[in-house]
């Protein structure tokens, strides 16, 4: 007798609601996977450049990671968010990463007061599907989050603590060199950190001279691709009614804010930035020496750091001595035909470190910039720990 597919007359066994709950899970975290994968070339051509050479659980860590930061950073740019709104969102943002439990309850909530912030529609898009980010970090190996939840959550107390010291009705400056340092520190040498231990996690055998070198200049890779940023939009962030130029900078040079603000010497106003250059080419020596401590077989790795590496050395060969970019308030960028070299040459350059090196310096020659100051790394973070108790509570209240 043929089976009827049926047991001793009973119907046919229907699927369990905990494995259609289950496999339901998995459709709607691979869905979430696909929109942030999306996502990152909405929100960051460059990044998703690199983030593009990683593979595998790095890739999927790396990529949810910067997300997040373009989450924080989008609320951080808001031109016309009350600052009170965006130190409380930014705040929050630590608790939300730090706590599954309580996200489950004060995420939408969060999502929803974030309605208010301006911006570029494609971040405010980001914006609103944290969730969607979120979803996806659930499902990162525990030791990649576990990387990832204090950088982020650093980034996000400093962003607040910086916005503190905004003033809506005047330009902003930052004090001094020792203050840029610190704010590039929260808003990208923690990510620099962050980074080279998620690096670690995945090259275990690495000698212990690489994993020091590479964690000595983590944070000056940071700086070094900040300060970069900082230094082709310094108009544009003048705009905004903040200038990350050092008040120092301006007044060494002979100028006041007011004359710094009003282009009224364009001969002093170049000495200022390439006083900035300098200090960005010294950070991108030490990106290089980070580098160049990945073995040559993790080619992908290095890729991911060649690649911002080179393109910012290149924006600092174009901004040097560059008069126009204190006309306009257009972001000086290199060439698509520059970034393309880049990307082809590189593929080929990246397992010799004496062709690294070479076309490295060949492109700071292009800069001038050949005997930069060197970073005090150890002082950096020697002032960030004896912040006062002031300073600590402005950062987590």
């Amino acid at each position: 007798m043929h089976s009827t597919g049926h047991r001793d007359g009973c119907q046919p066994i229907a699927p369990s609601t905990e494995r259609v709950g289950l496999e339901g899970l998995k459709r709607k975290v691979m869905e979430d996977w696909e929109y942030c994968q999306k996502a990152l070339p909405k929100v960051s051509r460059t990044f998703a450049l690199n983030i593009s050479a990683l593979k595998g659980d790095l890739h999927r860590s790396v990529l949810t990671a910067y997300l997040f930061c373009r989450i924080i950073d989008t609320i951080e740019d808001a031109a016309q968010l009350d600052p009170k709104i965006k130190i409380k969102l930014l705040l929050e943002f630590p608790r939300l990463i730090q706590d599954a439990d309580y996200r489950k309850g004060a995420l939408t909530s969060w999502i929803r007061e974030c309605e208010a912030v301006d911006g570029n529609p494609t971040d405010l898009e980001l914006l609103s599907q944290t969730q969607r980010a979120f979803n996806v970090f659930d499902t990162l190996k525990k030791n990649h989050q576990t990387q990832i939840i204090p950088s982020v959550s650093e980034m996000a107390h400093g962003m607040a603590y910086f916005q503190k010291k905004f003033d809506a009705n005047a330009l902003t400056l930052l004090k001094n060199e020792e203050e840029l340092e610190e704010y590039c520190y929260f808003v990208a040498g923690a990510v620099g950190e962050m980074l080279c231990n998620l690096f670690l996690e995945e090259i275990p055998h690495l000698s212990q001279h690489a994993r020091q070198t590479m964690r000595d200049t983590a944070v000056s890779f940071g700086l070094g691709l900040q300060m970069t940023n900082i230094s082709k939009d310094i108009i544009v962030d003048r705009g905004r009614g903040w200038s990350y130029v050092p008040r120092s900078y301006i007044e060494s040079n002979g100028l006041t804010v007011e004359e710094f603000s009003a282009g009224a010497s364009e001969e002093k106003n170049l000495q200022i930035l390439e006083q900035l250059l300098s200090k960005t080419m010294g950070h991108l020596q030490d990106a290089l020496k980070f580098t160049l401590a990945i073995p040559r077989k993790e080619t992908r790795i290095r890729l991911f750091c060649i690649w911002p590496l080179w393109m910012a050395v290149e924006t600092v060969a174009v901004l040097h001595n560059n008069r126009q970019l204190l006309k306009s308030d257009d972001p000086v960028k290199i060439s698509r035909k520059t970034v393309r070299q880049i990307l082809r040459r590189t593929r080929l350059l990246c397992y010799s470190d004496t062709l690294l090196k070479l076309s490295f310096e060949r492109i700071q020659k292009r800069a001038a910039l050949i005997h930069p100051p060197k970073f005090d790394f150890n002082n950096l973070k020697s002032r960030l720990s004896a912040m006062s108790l002031e300073d600590q509570a402005a950062l987590r209240t």
